[in-house]
């Protein structure tokens, strides 16, 4: 198959080619170009004619930065390091500091790539790659986030879809460390409220209201919430979610919080369905209050 480059030549999610023991609405192949095998995925929606239409929306010029200090996640969960920093006074050789730092991506705010999570039936990653081509005696550099550092970065439009206001318009009533679903009928309906018009490429930046309650939690209640707990509010993992956002052609997820990970209500993992098969980036803990 050619490679595909703009978002209107993709195919249907009806249409995506079948791929042998993978749900359906698996985009492998749809990117590789002339026998190589594509390692970024919907960033491959990112074209020159994305980024300079995103440019227009450019109102103030004023940067905001979404990353958590890496002190806040005070207890990772899932058996996960602690983040650690460690300044180097250089005197008397000179007078000056390093800086070391100790940590597990995983416990702050980050990206997830297309080499963190596997389909599980068959623990294959994005577009094929084997789970021992990654930390086996031969490695190789497929799927890694240095591919997109070649390709420049990730530069485009982001639309924020703030769930946690809306629900409390709605008096919805939700804990944040529960298995508490966001639809794709909510993300519509948000986005309609908010007069937000989905493009193709678009960055879908969630607010689910995690991080307003970790920053609210006492020490204990983190604790048994977010380290010891493993249920979290996030975008549901259906394949009808799935399909919203392959229709949409929204290149990442992005959600305040571990939310993402859904387990849904015992459905599909959006790990599994978005990072895997729809080869969307995820990316977690990051704070819009």
């Amino acid at each position: 198959m050619p490679n595909i480059m703009r978002a209107e030549d993709i195919p249907d999610f009806k249409d995506l080619p079948s791929v042998q023991g993978m749900p359906q609405g698996c985009a492998w192949g749809i990117w590789d170009k002339n026998g190589e095998r594509d390692h970024v995925g919907s960033l491959n929606l990112l074209t020159p004619e994305i980024v300079l239409e995103a440019k227009r929306e450019i109102q103030t010029g004023v940067s905001v930065s979404l990353n958590w200090p890496l002190h806040n996640v005070e207890e990772p969960g899932f058996m996960r390091r602690k983040a650690g920093h460690k300044l180097v006074d250089l005197k008397p050789h000179f007078v000056a500091h390093d800086d070391e730092l100790h940590i597990n991506t995983q416990s702050g705010s980050q990206w997830d790539g297309l080499r963190h999570w596997a389909h599980q039936d068959t623990g294959l990653y994005y577009n094929g790659l084997k789970h021992t081509e990654i930390s086996g005696l031969n490695p190789v550099p497929h799927n890694g986030i240095d591919q997109w550092s070649k390709r420049g970065g990730i530069v485009g439009r982001a639309v924020l879809i703030d769930y946690a206001s809306w629900a409390e318009q709605k008096g919805i009533q939700y804990s944040a460390i529960s298995r508490h679903c966001i639809s794709e009928n909510d993300l519509d309906e948000i986005a309609k409220d908010q007069g937000v018009h989905f493009r193709p490429g678009d960055i879908l930046i969630v607010r689910s209201g995690w991080v307003k309650w970790y920053n609210n939690a006492t020490a204990s209640e983190r604790i048994k919430g977010a380290k010891e707990g493993h249920e979290f509010i996030g975008v549901e993992g259906t394949e009808s979610s799935i399909e919203w956002l392959h229709i949409r052609l929204s290149l990442a997820e992005q959600s305040p919080g571990p939310g993402p990970r859904l387990e849904a209500a015992a459905k599909m993992s959006a790990h599994t369905l978005l990072i895997v098969p729809l080869t969307s980036k995820q990316y977690d803990l990051y704070s819009y209050n």
